[in-house]
C-alpha cells in the first residue's frame, strides 16, 4: 500500500514537472517579445571623468565665440568623429585630456581658446573603451562641427599603429550610438571633416572667420574601411 502510494507521488511530481518544463517552453505574447527586442542599447565602458566646473564654463565661452550657444550643452548628435591620438599611451592620453586649459604647444589652436581639447570616448589598443565626458556636453575635438558631433579617439602613434581590436570596439560603439541618438546620420574620419563635397558638411559652423578647418590625417583610409566593412557587416550604414 505504501509503495503504491509513494509511486503514484512521485507520478504526480513528474507530471508537475514535465508541466513546468513545458510552460516555459510556450511562446511569448508578442508585445513581450517586441519589448525585449527593442531593449535600449546597452555597452559596458569604463570611465574616466575629465569634466570640472572651470570646464564647462570654458565649454560655454568656446559655444558662445564660436557657435552662437550660450550653454555647453550638446542636444542634437548628428555626426560620429573617429580619431586617433597621436600619443602611443593611455595614461598620457587621459590626463592630456583632464587638464581644462589647452597646452601652450598647440600653437594654432590655442589663440582661439583657452578650453582644452576633449572627446567623449577613448579605445585603447586592446578594444577597451573609456567614457571621459557625456554625450550631452560639448567636446572640443574638430573645428567647426563640435556643437553636433560626439568624438572616439583612439590609441595609436600613427595609422600603423590602430588595432584589429580598435576596430571592433569603434563599431560597436557606434552602433551603439547610433542606436542610442536616431538622429545621427553621419559617420567620418577626423581627415574627412574639411571636405566641403561631404554631406556632414552642411553643419559646419564658425562665427570666427579667422578660426579655419586645417588638414588632418587621422585615423587614415585603411582605418576607416576596415571599419565601415565591419558596421555594414551588422547593417549599420552611415553617411560621411
Amino acid at each position: 500500500m505504501l509503495n503504491s502510494l509513494n509511486r503514484k507521488k512521485s507520478s504526480s511530481i513528474l507530471l508537475l514537472l514535465v508541466c513546468l518544463i513545458s510552460c516555459g517552453k510556450k511562446e511569448q505574447p508578442a508585445e513581450i517579445a517586441e519589448n525585449h527586442a527593442v531593449a535600449p542599447p546597452y555597452l559596458k565602458v569604463d570611465t574616466f571623468d575629465i569634466l570640472s566646473p572651470k570646464k564647462l564654463d570654458l565649454t560655454v565661452q568656446y559655444n558662445k565665440e564660436n557657435y552662437g550657444i550660450n550653454s555647453y550643452k550638446l542636444d542634437t548628435p548628428r555626426i560620429i568623429v573617429v580619431h586617433y591620438t597621436a600619443i602611443d599611451n593611455l595614461d598620457a592620453t587621459l590626463n592630456l585630456f583632464k587638464n581644462d586649459n589647452i597646452a601652450s604647444s598647440r600653437d594654432y589652436i590655442k589663440d582661439f581658446s583657452s578650453l582644452n581639447v576633449g572627446i567623449h570616448y577613448v579605445v585603447n589598443k586592446d578594444g577597451r573603451i573609456f567614457h571621459l565626458m557625456p554625450d550631452t556636453i560639448v567636446a572640443r575635438h574638430l573645428i567647426g562641427f563640435n556643437h553636433v558631433s560626439l568624438g572616439i579617439e583612439n590609441i595609436s602613434k600613427d595609422s600603423t599603429d590602430l588595432t584589429d581590436a580598435q576596430v571592433e570596439s569603434d563599431a560597436r560603439l557606434i552602433e551603439f550610438l547610433a542606436k542610442k541618438y536616431p538622429t545621427i546620420q553621419y559617420m567620418i574620419a577626423h581627415h574627412e571633416y574639411n571636405d566641403t563635397t561631404l554631406p556632414h558638411y552642411k553643419y559646419f559652423r564658425s562665427l570666427n572667420a579667422a578660426y579655419k578647418p586645417y588638414g588632418k590625417i587621422d585615423p587614415g583610409p585603411n582605418f576607416m574601411l576596415k571599419l565601415r566593412k565591419r558596421l555594414a557587416a551588422d547593417g549599420v550604414v552611415l553617411e560621411k
